[in-house]
């Protein structure tokens, strides 16, 4: 895309599946010139479905490189040397092997920003933890509800329209023109429907968006609490589930089978983890480096330890990233009505008497 806000913003993208790369997609759409990593055949996870990987990829140039071998890094480093942005998507142990990790890239390229997107941030005690979407609405209190309960378009639609915001204002520093950047909550929908729908334009079939194979759903514990498992296509995570829970005629089984025989082995699995003792399961599941978390309610969810330091002065909850190792914003309390208004006004011109006449003409609230 030529001529959008961003134009001229050059970002690398070394992410994949969602998170990442519908980050990436929307700054292309706005103007963006994003210059996607992929890695070498089968490239990125979310190929797998062919519905979500193109909902993904408009706008965006793509290299393919192997990071893991010298000179894929070495040819990758170059194209990091003309980025405004970098944006990077794994997990912390294993960007940092790979010399990916944002420490080592600010070191190398100090002139670009990165922009880092992961399962539980790049510290703290769930760092090392892998997740899939699932695992992270169990363990934020999102599968504690009926339907409705988290208004998941108006949230997206916030996310888009602060996008949208940012877009603007770099074009208008780039070239000092002010632009009208609209979007909508249909919109906002679409976005959260755009691999079914992109599916349905491109006449794909049904496999061209994600099924859930069995071990990807919530199950209970013989205590009666849940858990969620989040296996996907991932064959090692399937292996490691069944030789945790010893289910060892079940570990070789393909994607294709866990998706064709969901319910027969959903019910396998759910059987084996009802007649375990609950702790030995959450023992097995914890070790063995499984995608699976508890399924919290929102008053269980502030006690965790993932959710310490996410909060200001323990009443707020704080701004969902870190900027330079330090959270974003500060809490100042819900204002009253009219709180700062005098403040601002008066930064403005506007004497007490006259603030104070428009204030009894109902004019402002002081």
């Amino acid at each position: 895309m030529s001529g959008g806000p961003l134009d001229g913003v050059r970002v690398v993208n070394l992410s994949e599946t969602v998170p990442g790369p519908l980050a990436a997609l929307l700054l292309a759409d706005l103007g963006a010139d994003v210059i996607t990593v992929e890695r070498p055949p089968p490239g990125d996870p979310a190929r797998r479905f062919p519905a979500v990987f193109a909902a993904l990829s408009r706008h965006q140039r793509a290299v393919s490189l192997d990071v893991a071998d010298p000179r894929g890094l070495g040819l990758f480093a170059r194209l990091a040397e003309r980025a405004d942005v970098i944006l990077v998507g794994q997990r912390p142990a294993t960007a940092r092997k790979l010399g990916v990790h944002p420490d080592q890239l600010r070191a190398r390229f100090p002139d670009a920003s990165v922009v880092s997107v992961s399962s539980f941030g790049l510290t703290g005690p769930g760092a090392s933890r892998p997740g899939h979407d699932l695992v992270f609405q169990a363990i934020a209190g999102l599968l504690d509800g009926p339907p409705g309960a988290v208004p998941v378009v108006d949230m997206v639609s916030g996310f888009l329209t602060a996008i949208a915001a940012l877009a603007a204002i770099a074009g208008h520093n780039r070239d000092g023109r002010a632009r009208t950047v609209e979007t909508a909550m249909f919109d906002g929908a679409l976005a959260l429907n755009t691999f079914a729908l992109t599916r349905e334009l491109a006449g794909l079939p049904p496999d061209a968006t994600p099924v859930a194979p069995a071990g990807y759903g919530v199950y209970r514990l013989g205590d009666g609490a849940r858990v969620c498992l989040a296996v996907s296509y991932e064959a090692h995570h399937w292996r490691a589930l069944c030789e945790a829970l010893d289910l060892p005629d079940l570990a070789r089984l393909p994607f294709e089978e866990r998706v064709a025989r969901r319910d027969e082995i959903d019910g396998k699995l759910a059987s084996r983890m009802r007649e375990w003792p609950a702790e030995d399961v959450r023992q097995v599941l914890a070790t063995a480096g499984i995608p699976a978390e508890p399924v919290h309610g929102p008053a269980e969810v502030v006690r965790t330890a993932e959710f310490a330091g996410r909060t200001i002065d323990g009443r707020h909850l704080a701004a969902p990233f870190l900027i330079d190792g330090r959270r974003a914003g500060a809490a100042w309390g819900v204002p009253r009505i009219g709180r700062d208004t005098a403040a601002v006004f008066g930064e403005l011109g506007l004497g007490r008497a006259e603030l104070g006449r428009l204030a009894e003409e109902g004019v402002v609230v002081l």
